[in-house]
């Protein structure tokens, strides 16, 4: 016991000591206001040095666009000691880290593998610097799970992450011949890191729908020796901002402009930042009206976009002229775009139907959704009438290791929204373990959205962030009961021997005499079509519900029996709304628990 206090007291004393070194600098702008990333004002946009020898200098954030130059970290280190536990020694050093300006959010690999020469590194953040800017207001906040990856010696050698408010990480051999160097990427994915061997990383920064992805790196000012009391780096952007004025039709969907670069490619070996241009150079912004904010990254001046240069849902448009980009630039004159063209969404059924007593049309998916294991991806299936899972079939406790999933429990988007569960390969059978966004009151479409799976880029649907989404419940019970002819525009049908529910658009044309007969008297045998058939029903907008069954657990039944699909509404703690047909009901108005896996079919508006 008397050892264990004496640990934690060395490492109190430890961090003291660091938080001590750095206390009499000049922290200057910093009290209680938010800082800013890209300098402004009459003094232009150039990185600045700040002062790195006598103290942190800071301007502070002006809204409504962050308009600071470059970012200073002090980092200085306090006592290290040695505990020993088992026979074996670990050397923890105590790092106290002072932001004059943080600017991004990271969120990476799992750092693993602290061999040799290992460094545990606490950083704990003064006051209330910040890091994300958002993308609609300009404000700034630090998140949970905000990370600084770590290079040496042309290596990566750790990450620091962001959590109750400090920083606190690891470097795992850091060679005393070079300097540590960090770099922030965004919230953005870097793939696989192995520390001591990975010498780079590319970064793509096209989802900016609710954070923006500043990129920036700097050098410690002295090479790394754990005999060194403290660090000093002034990271400087290596991206700009830029402002844009948007009129959309759209009120839901993110709007997306192209030919932008949108990948950074960095090599650890000599800093080098490339950039360059994936899927045609999207980069997707916050959805909505008026001032948006992105992150561009250096490229040569882009000329005025034409029809179709910017797109938001079922509407594309213009893109402005987007001047040369350099870093750190502030492009503070709004670039206009301007989205009220309609248009047929790739992937989408070349049919609107009404989902509410406003008149809003959304167009539906060309299939249920489904899930690559081995892409990591997310696409719609290649036939209205496609299913996967098999009846009685036991996925196991191994199920991602299969080749695809296309019945998803409640709101496992991918994204971590705040469940315990969200991954689309669970099989949690615990009743609360799907509450999106931590909470059991809370709808799929709530809060930034990302617990919705249309929130996905879908490989064969447009491959943009927030294009797509879920019907709520009273969407479904509206499209089902209330619209014009609901009724007449709706029917039990089997295609080619599979089972499922035919859906009439709002404007329906015969394609040939005798193509359909709404109702449900003879269950899925009301409408028989052959593979021919069904191609015109589907060419002049016909939707097909196909019974995919449903999974609880690891187990699967009800293949080509019944159809379960999931909307996007609440119940309670543990159920949601679902859309529910078998041979003898049609229930829009069902609901499941959240724990079991049903199908899911995205609409577009």
């Amino acid at each position: 016991m008397k050892r264990s206090k004496f640990r934690r007291g060395t490492l109190v004393f430890s961090l003291a000591m660091a938080v001590n070194l750095v206390l009499p600098l000049s922290v200057s702008g910093q009290g209680g206001g938010a800082d800013g990333f890209f300098r402004g004002g009459s003094e232009g946009y150039e990185n600045r040095d700040g002062d790195v020898s006598g103290g942190i200098t800071n301007e502070s954030f002006d809204a409504p666009a962050p308009l600071d130059g470059g970012l200073l970290i002090m980092l200085a280190a306090g006592t290290g000691y040695v505990l020993r536990k088992r026979k074996r020694f670990r050397c923890v050093m105590m790092l106290a880290l002072l932001f004059g300006m943080t600017q991004c959010k990271k969120n990476v690999t799992d750092f693993s593998g602290f061999y040799g020469n290992c460094k545990n590194i606490t950083l704990a953040v003064e006051r209330d610097s910040k890091a994300d800017i958002n993308p609609v207001t300009g404000a700034v906040t630090f998140v949970d799970g905000d990370e600084i990856i770590v290079a040496n010696n042309g290596k990566y050698v750790g990450r620091l992450v962001y959590g109750k408010g400090v920083f606190a990480g690891g470097v795992a051999n850091a060679d005393a011949s070079d300097y540590l160097h960090f770099y922030f990427f965004g919230n953005k994915d870097v793939g696989e890191l192995t520390a001591g061997s990975s010498e780079g990383c590319s970064v793509v920064i096209s989802d900016q729908v609710t954070s923006l992805p500043v990129i920036s790196y700097g050098a410690s000012t002295e090479k790394y020796s754990p005999s060194v009391s403290s660090y000093t780096a002034c990271l400087r952007n290596k991206c700009a901002l830029a402002k844009f004025d948007v009129s959309t039709s759209s009120t839901y969907a993110a709007t997306c402009i192209n030919g932008m670069n949108n990948k950074v490619t960095v090599s650890f070996g000599d800093a080098s930042f490339a950039y360059s241009q994936v899927n045609d150079g999207k980069i997707t912004i916050a959805p909505g009206n008026g001032t948006r904010y992105a992150i561009l990254l250096p490229q040569d001046a882009v000329a005025e976009g034409g029809a179709g240069s910017a797109f938001s849902g079922r509407y594309s448009g213009t893109r402005g002229a987007v001047p040369e980009i350099t870093v750190n630039a502030c492009i503070s004159d709004g670039i206009p775009i301007v989205i009220n063209e309609p248009m047929v969404p790739e992937g989408a059924i070349n049919a609107l139907f009404t989902v509410n007593a406003d008149g809003k049309q959304v167009y539906f998916s060309k299939a249920n959704l489904s899930y690559m294991f081995g892409t990591k991806s997310w696409e719609f299936l290649p036939t209205q009438y496609t299913t996967y899972e098999r009846d009685s079939e036991n996925v196991g406790a191994e199920y991602y290791k299969k080749y695809m999933a296309t019945l998803f429990c409640w709101g496992t988007s991918g994204y971590n929204h705040g469940a315990h569960y969200y991954m689309p390969y669970n099989t949690s059978d615990e009743l609360t373990d799907y509450n999106v966004y931590g909470d059991p009151t809370k709808n799929i479409f709530d809060e930034d959205g990302r617990a919705d799976w249309g929130y996905n880029e879908i490989s064969n649907g447009g491959m943009t962030n927030k294009q797509w989404r879920v019907l709520t419940h009273e969407e479904w019970v509206y499209l089902m009961e209330e619209r014009t002819d609901a009724f007449e525009k709706r029917g039990g049908a089997t295609i080619n021997g599979k089972k499922g529910f035919v859906l009439l658009p709002d404007d329906w044309t015969d394609p040939y005499e005798g193509c359909f007969v709404p109702g449900y008297a003879n269950a899925f045998s009301t409408n028989t079509y052959t593979l021919d058939e069904w191609a015109q029903m589907e060419g002049v907008g016909a939707v097909f519900l196909a019974t995919a069954g449903r999974r609880c657990g690891t187990g699967c039944f009800g293949t080509n029996k019944y159809l379960f699909i999931w909307t996007s509404s609440v119940l309670s703690d543990q159920r949601a709304y679902c859309m529910f047909i078998n041979s003898s009901t049609i229930n829009p108005n069902r609901d499941d628990d959240k724990r079991c896996a049903s199908s899911v079919r995205l609409v577009c508006e």
